[in-house]
């Protein structure tokens, strides 16, 4: 689906149909449309056989005859391998006009209205039409899918596409599913003022692989579901609890799935944008600007009109520039191109009277400070040309996923290593290539009127400097790097998920193992301690007794089968081996495996027990006093909680209470401060240890 201009104000030609000799509808480009996504999928030339391209027309379509229809869907899929989704033209507003630009829009990029001014953001009844939408997308793709396709859902405006899909009954079960948030991924404190929060995220959840831009944008996604579903968020992915695992068997587990979460860096197609550069067309707007601006220092821009793009603050930023530094007046121009959005979104960003402001206060008979122009008053070949004579390029974005027009700044500046100006709050600054940039806060104004003072003065070396960096990274940071990272994880992923499951074992089969058991020579046993001989007392008084009594019929059973000399046997557990000391005593020969492999205690013989093994000796284990300092803080705060400090782990016992029902409130709760407590020891584990 494309962010672009409102569907109510898309405008159809009048010498449509005029002319018998005159197709009724022709294809245009959409200038609005995700040209990052589509030129990195387009980059990878034949390596991908097939691809569909699923999306909505740029038109009102309510008076499409179903003669056109069927028309338009024969040929955009011969001509253009593209599969329209028709959509009522009301049903479409709302969802992405209200939905996604009034609701998930702001959100994602941490721009929460104040309530109860805004009750639309917070009571929005658009969801609806947003579902019918993402159900809409998912009955045109079951019905054109083919064995062995790989469908890459890509946005917000689809988030609940890849479960609406994973639940679909035309499709197969085992399905690959990408899903890829081009745009920033907020904290959990902004995404649970939501009120369809869940739904989404269960939404997102449906496919094999989520993708982010940042690892920052990646971890709040994870630590989201962690804390508003109380699902397992580990540093690789979500494990789902509830619902059919995609395999090999339909419908055989209910006991939940493995997503993956993953980043994976947005970027341009460096060799289509050389190649354009070369176009005639780019060079003699180059002379042109140039002889229009000569003399003139030339700061450029491009941004969508609306509250995230921090055009706004840019402006008043430029404005500042000139207050400061008088001497600037009539020798720095602010070129800034605009993409079209929404009209709600474009008023919001109050823009146009600042522009006309700023233009009436410091224009003279020959200088304008602000050239502001639309992108449909702007070829490519025009942006390119502004791109490669600009002295600075400016990105204000209060919030952003990649700003691939930074990218493309840097490669048309080859000949020239002019500074590049860019938010910290963009995804391409999180990244280290980009930190030879010149850093700004949009929101203070003083520090960008400063930055663009820098940019314009800088010594050539400095630039260069800055610039070789800025280039290495963006060569490195491809499109085709993208695309080709996220589908082969994607398909890996899937394969992962559909393997049966290690854990699951088939019951044993005494009738096929005792006749052999029976008749062989040298047998070894690993048989394991909780949950099979031995059903440890979890209550909370136990755990604080320390309380071990192994039964009396379990010790029998291993000494009987270490009695036999032609057995070997290990008893494997999780306890700590001050617990298990009591079994070793009882039964000397006994090889013994502690804390899960951490120690283990040799077989021993009739001179005596066999001797304890650290096989952790050589680790790191500093990690264990700041774990127990969060592990001992959340104690405090769940009721019924017990920390078991051992030599090499620590267990936390979050629920000990067996009496209550798994969808008690208290439960519930403690589930929540399980979540919690794991996202704060990973995020402590990363930052120390790097792991």
């Amino acid at each position: 689906m494309q962010r672009r201009h409102s569907r109510s104000q898309s405008g159809r030609r009048s010498e449509k149909g005029s002319s018998s000799n005159v197709e009724p509808w022709h294809v245009e480009n959409n200038a609005h449309c995700n040209g990052g996504l589509r030129n990195a999928i387009c980059s990878l030339g034949p390596r991908v056989k097939r691809k569909v391209w699923v999306g909505t027309l740029g038109t009102q379509t309510d008076s499409f005859g179903q003669k056109l229809r069927r028309d338009i869907d024969r040929r955009m899929s011969k001509e253009h391998e593209s599969l329209p989704v028709w959509i009522p033209d009301d049903e479409f507003e709302k969802c992405y006009d209200e939905f996604c630009h009034q609701v998930l829009w702001p959100c994602l990029h941490y721009a929460i209205p104040d309530a109860p001014k805004t009750a639309q953001f917070y009571q929005s009844s658009a969801f609806k039409e947003y579902h019918a939408v993402n159900q809409r997308f998912a009955d045109v793709i079951a019905a054109n899918y083919k064995e062995g396709d790989v469908i890459f859902v890509n946005d917000y405006h689809l988030m609940l596409l890849p479960l609406l899909l994973r639940q679909h009954p035309k499709l197969p079960h085992n399905v690959p599913i990408g899903f890829f948030m081009h745009v920033a991924f907020p904290s959990s404190e902004i995404f649970k003022c939501l009120s369809m929060r869940q739904e989404l995220l269960k939404g997102v959840l449906g496919a094999d692989l989520v993708g982010f831009q940042t690892a920052n944008f990646a971890r709040h996604f994870r630590q989201t579901v962690s804390r508003i579903l109380s699902y397992e968020a580990l540093p690789k992915g979500i494990q789902v609890p509830d619902g059919p695992v995609p395999g090999p068997r339909p419908g055989s587990s209910t006991d939940g799935r493995f997503v993956d979460v993953g980043v994976y860096p947005m970027g341009i197609d460096v060799n289509q944008l050389q190649e354009r550069k070369k176009d005639p067309e780019v060079a003699e707007w180059i002379r042109v600007l140039q002889e229009r601006y000569a003399g003139m220092k030339m700061v450029v821009g491009r941004d969508k009109l609306d509250g995230i793009q921090g055009v706004r603050q840019k402006i008043q930023a430029f404005e500042m520039f000139l207050e400061k530094n008088p001497e600037w007046q009539g020798k720095a121009v602010l070129f800034q191109v605009a993409l079209q959005t929404t009209e709600a979104n474009e008023v919001g960003g109050g823009v146009s009277d600042l522009v006309a402001h700023i233009n009436s206060r410091f224009s003279t008979l020959t200088y304008q400070p602000i050239v502001f122009l639309h992108t449909q008053d702007l070829t490519f070949s025009q942006y390119l040309a502004l791109l490669t004579i600009a002295d600075a390029f400016l990105v204000t974005s209060l919030r952003e996923g990649m700003a691939l027009r930074a990218h493309e700044f840097v490669e048309c500046q080859e000949g020239r290593h002019r500074p590049l100006v860019l938010s910290e709050f963009t995804g391409s600054y999180s990244y280290s290539g980009f930190r030879s940039c010149i850093a700004i806060n949009p929101w203070d104004a003083r520090g960008t009127a400063a930055a663009i003072q820098q940019a314009l003065t800088m010594s050539d070396d400095e630039a260069l400097s800055r610039w070789e960096d800025l280039h290495n990274h963006v060569i490195t940071q491809t499109a085709q790097a993208f695309a080709t990272g996220f589908l082969s994880r994607c398909v890996r992923a899937h394969l992962e998920h559909i393997q049966p499951d290690v854990e699951d074992v088939s019951v044993l089969d005494a009738h096929r193992v005792l006749p052999r058991y029976k008749h062989s020579s040298k047998r070894m046993i690993f048989i394991d301690l909780e949950g099979t001989l031995y059903n440890r007392d979890v209550s909370r008084d136990a755990l604080l007794e320390n309380r071990f009594e192994p039964p009396e019929e379990a010790l029998q059973v291993l000494d009987k089968l270490v009695g036999d000399r032609r057995n070997e046997v290990w008893l494997m557990s999780g306890l700590p081996r001050s617990m298990l000391q009591i079994i070793a005593d009882r039964i000397p020969r006994l090889g013994i495996i502690a804390e899960n492999g951490c120690f283990i205690k040799t077989l021993g013989s009739s001179q005596g027990s066999g001797e304890w093994l650290n096989m952790v000796a050589n680790f790191n284990l500093t990690w264990k006093s700041s774990a127990l300092e969060i592990l001992n803080y959340f104690t405090e705060r769940t009721p019924g909680a017990v920390v078991e400090e051992r030599e090499a782990s620590l267990v936390w016992r979050f629920w000990t209470d067996p009496t209550k029902p798994v969808d008690s409130p208290d439960r519930q709760w403690a589930r929540w401060q399980a979540a919690e407590a794991q996202n704060h020891i990973f995020d402590r584990s990363v930052y120390s240890y790097a792991c």
